[in-house]
């Protein structure tokens, strides 16, 4: 791609500094966004580090069934805020708002005690 745009540039006469600049910029922003889109986080996560983390895992998989879960506490360790990742059959009839309610209902008790929770959820199509 970037290959593609400097050989256009260069075609219509000297390429300028701005020629330059935003065709290196367009090439690394469609290498970042491919990148993103390609890497998935594994269907079901094998490590924990803390035992709240197993435990969240363990409420929201006999909740949900997921074919992918993932579980982090992001708050350095001290279970005050978490970023889950969630794919189930159970969200597909499901809008976005009602899937992140039925996970904050499941998680009801641990809720209280946080601090915050970054949410994804996705439906198994």
């Amino acid at each position: 791609m970037l290959k593609h745009l400097l050989k256009a540039s260069s075609r219509a006469g000297r390429m300028t500094f701005k020629d330059q600049f935003f065709a290196v910029n367009r090439a690394s922003v469609f290498t970042v966004n491919s990148r993103y889109y390609a890497n998935e986080p594994p269907p079901l996560q094998e490590h924990f580090d803390t035992k709240e983390e197993e435990a969240v895992y363990k409420k929201l998989a006999e909740a949900l069934n997921p074919k992918q879960l993932a579980v982090h506490d992001i708050s350095g360790g001290c279970g005050s805020m978490y970023n889950i990742v969630i794919k189930s059959d159970k969200f597909n009839s499901l809008t976005t708002i009602k899937q992140h309610k039925l996970v904050n209902s499941i998680l009801k008790e641990e809720i209280a005690k946080w601090h915050g929770l970054q949410l994804s959820t996705r439906k198994d199509k």
